[in-house]
């Protein structure tokens, strides 16, 4: 019988997953609370993330790009959430547990702008070894600089730590400075600091949910209700993708 990571590799070499990592839990136990593996499964012994790196033209499209990631971003965040599920199939096959952490939505929204992954996928990215936390917030890999969409599992069984295809990652070049240098609103700092929620306001629309929210009072629970349902793949807009489409490592 082979064993679940080398099952779980071909798996995904077979739908076009280029690189993956897993790690213990107990990597990312720090995070706020409500916000670690354990509170997505208590029992929880190993988390894994993967990457598909959206290609290089999307981003170099003149004038059209943000169109262009909008459909990209929408097709990949139901492919790979299907992979996800399917990997948590092969893992619950043999006996364990394992819940997916999607690429986009479901999230928790804090307040305006200020949206919170359950577990989040960067830092899944950086402690499972296929990237570093870049300047502008997003995983940066030394193959595919910041392009990567991110998708995450959290489970009872006992993984091996690995990162495949092995990689010496180093994060961004220190002396590079260009996805600042270029942020339309100056949302990132030279200390490779992001207002998130200042970017998350700026670089994407949902007309449905923005014009709902002008027109009624609602609680933060039927907020995050709408914006789910109004705002997720097709429904919303992508309006900046600056930060990299103009970094020169990706």
């Amino acid at each position: 019988m082979k064993k679940m990571e080398e099952e779980l590799k071909i798996f995904f070499l077979q739908n076009n997953i280029p690189i993956f990592g897993i790690a213990k839990t107990s990597s990312l136990e720090n995070e706020p609370s409500g916000y670690k593996p354990s509170d997505m499964l208590a029992s929880a012994k190993s988390i894994l993330c993967l990457g598909i790196p959206v290609p290089k033209g999307i981003f170099k499209c003149q004038e059209r790009s943000e169109w262009m990631y909008w459909r990209a971003a929408s097709i990949y965040y139901r492919n790979i959430d299907m992979v996800l599920m399917r990997a948590c199939s092969i893992i619950e096959e043999k006996g364990e547990v394992a819940v997916p952490i999607y690429t986009c939505f479901p999230y928790d929204i804090k307040g305006k702008g200020d949206f919170w992954a359950y577990v989040s996928l960067v830092k899944m990215a950086e402690v499972v070894g296929i990237g570093k936390v870049g300047k502008n917030g997003l995983l940066f890999s030394s193959k595919y600089g910041p392009r990567l969409l991110l998708g995450g599992i959290v489970t009872t069984a006992s993984l091996p730590a690995i990162a495949w295809p092995e990689k010496n990652e180093k994060g961004c070049p220190e002396d590079c400075y260009i996805c600042q240098e270029q942020c339309p609103i100056q949302a990132i700092d030279k200390n490779g600091k992001v207002d998130r929620v200042a970017c998350i306001k700026y670089s994407m629309r949902s007309p449905i949910f923005t014009n709902f929210m002008k027109t009624a009072s609602v609680g933060s629970e039927d907020i995050q209700m709408i914006n789910h349902l109004t705002a997720v793949d097709d429904h919303s807009m992508y309006r900046c993708i600056k930060c990299v489409s103009v970094c020169p490592y990706m």
